[in-house]
């Protein structure tokens, strides 16, 4: 009877592995394909996110090259930006970024060139940080229409 006993507890005790493997095995597929979905969604976001900037850098270029916002306009968002550039944008940016952030704002107009700087530190803290700083998103609208400006400016010197 010990022997039958034996054979039926190591029976049992397969059965609960053998159950226990293929429970493991259906949990690992279905883990990886809902992280496959997560990853995809992630991807997705993150496409979507980047078509926004994209059609806000459009659009506030555009508005700038077309000269439809006024001194004022620029000279409100300027404000705006440089008492947001004491702390919470300057915080994510090396010493040398912040310093060539501040300088940037504080000039009147800029040159294409320094305008496509602006710009590219804007993208940096949207890339970075857009999801946590409002402010980064502010900062890459300023440099879209300072842009816009700066192209203005150009095509008016050519003509």
């Amino acid at each position: 009877m010990s022997v039958e006993l034996l054979v039926g507890f190591a029976s049992t005790i397969a059965a609960i592995a053998a159950s226990t493997a293929t429970l493991g095995y259906w949990l690992g597929r279905k883990f990886a394909r809902m992280e496959e979905r997560v990853n995809l969604i992630a991807k997705s976001v993150k496409e979507i996110t980047e078509a926004v900037r994209n059609q806000i850098e459009f659009f506030a270029g555009f508005l700038g090259f077309k000269k439809v916002l006024e001194a004022r306009d620029v000279s409100f968002v300027k404000s705006e930006l440089l008492r947001l550039s004491a702390k919470p944008l300057t915080n994510l940016l090396t010493k040398e970024e912040a310093r060539r952030l501040r300088e940037l704002i504080e000039k009147e107009k800029l040159t294409l060139e320094e305008a496509d700087e602006l710009r590219e530190i804007a993208r940096k803290l949207v890339r970075e940080h857009g999801d946590s700083v409002s402010e980064a998103w502010k900062l890459l609208i300023y440099a879209s229409i300072m842009r816009g400006l700066a192209l203005s400016e150009l095509e008016g010197d050519e003509k």
